[in-house]
């Protein structure tokens, strides 16, 4: 009698009881993206909690994908709010000029201190790992 061996998958797990097809991580992936809990994720995607638990923590393949995700939607909400700066600023503009509302005023100035504050720190930051990277090519 042959013993017959079982069908692996590309992510070195046996085939079978267990294997989801690519559409149903697909989903899994968009409702990680999507919903506030692990829990609820599971639920929208029709898997088991503990599937995605473990998908998250053992599956090369679907954490890649699932990095890969989550940082097109970072870069397309960044996108998006690139896209906004100039009416923010134009609106910032137009409070901080409301005679009528000194607590607006305060907000919209508190506002682009923070904001002028962080773009200086930002700049402090590359500046500084430039330097540091001049440094380490000089030592090559």
């Amino acid at each position: 009698m042959t013993t017959r061996r079982p069908q692996m998958a590309a992510d070195g797990r046996v085939k079978g009881h267990g294997t989801k097809p690519a559409p149903v991580r697909e989903q899994a992936i968009l409702a990680l993206l999507s919903e506030r809990t692990l829990e609820l994720a599971a639920a929208r995607a029709n898997v088991g909690d503990r599937t995605l638990r473990r998908w998250l923590t053992e599956d090369t393949k679907f954490q890649a994908d699932y990095a890969a995700a989550r940082k097109a939607a970072s870069e397309a909400g960044m996108s998006r709010m690139q896209a906004l700066t100039s009416r923010a600023v134009n609106t910032l503009e137009d409070l901080i000029g409301a005679k009528d509302h000194p607590t607006v005023r305060l907000g919209a100035a508190r506002t682009l201190v923070e904001i002028g504050m962080h773009q200086h720190d930002a700049e402090t930051i590359v500046r500084k790992l430039d330097e540091i990277e001049a440094v380490q090519r000089k030592r090559r």
